[in-house]
């Protein structure tokens, strides 16, 4: 399996509020978006990934199943939950910060992971691409319901605005999946500053498919997002299934 990681801060922002952590040891990932002024978007999603780096640093096991790695995630969730609402109440100034969060695990040819907010990942499979994670946002909803069609959806002036994230509320309501992965399978997660920028799936499909080495993969989707405007800050993960 193999890992590569990228992260710009694109075009319009100071700051860079996006955070990850890649542990190939275990086969983990994990990707968030923050949100908040004062910066306050930046250490939320700090917050996020170091609980899930303090778990990597204190973890000894190499025989736990993936449902029960998939358990720990579930809990580490709630941990960074409580540690960002917490800091939130703690300093005014961050009243009402959050992150986007997935958080994942790659073993016995499975991956699960936990999904909160609007970041995504994308399973690119012989030459397809699809979605995996559905977005907790106003205008996912509309898609829904109907209302509009999901290419209105990526020019939607609200489609920033998500109703679940991580340390908004002191609970947590997060999505869980898991399914097979192949070997050649490549896996994309991103914010939305690579995926609201890039015109479609097929053309984010496209630009991995062409690119001779995951690392060249990465560089060319940031570059294409920063081509197309870079109005967010970009960061994606990339795993190769070997």
């Amino acid at each position: 399996m193999k890992f590569v990681a990228q992260t710009d801060v694109g075009k319009r922002r100071s700051h860079n509020e996006d955070c990850y952590l890649i542990d190939d040891k275990i086969s983990l990932f994990v990707i968030a978006d923050g949100m908040g002024g004062h910066n306050a978007g930046n250490i939320a999603s700090q917050l996020a990934v170091d609980v899930f780096r303090e778990w990597t640093e204190s973890f000894s096991s190499t025989d736990l199943s993936i449902s029960k790695k998939a358990n720990i995630i579930n809990q580490l969730v709630v941990a960074a939950n409580t540690r960002i609402y917490t800091e939130s109440k703690a300093h005014p100034n961050r009243h009402g910060m959050g992150t986007t969060l997935i958080a994942g695990i790659c073993q016995d040819n499975l991956i699960s992971y936990v999904h909160i907010g609007d970041s995504r990942i994308y399973l690119i499979r012989q030459g397809e691409i699809s979605q995996t994670t559905i977005d907790h946002s106003h205008v996912q909803e509309m898609v829904d319901d109907g209302i509009i069609t999901a290419k209105e959806a990526r020019v939607h002036p609200n489609r920033h605005i998500i109703n679940r994230a991580v340390g908004l509320n002191q609970t947590v309501v997060a999505d869980t999946d898991q399914f097979e992965i192949l070997t050649d399978d490549i896996l994309l997660v991103c914010t939305d500053g690579l995926h609201d920028m890039i015109a479609s799936d097929r053309e984010i499909a496209e630009l991995i498919i062409s690119s001779p080495d995951l690392k060249s993969a990465g560089k060319a989707l940031t570059e294409t997002a920063l081509h197309y405007g870079g109005s967010d800050n970009i960061t994606l993960i990339l795993i190769q299934i070997t």
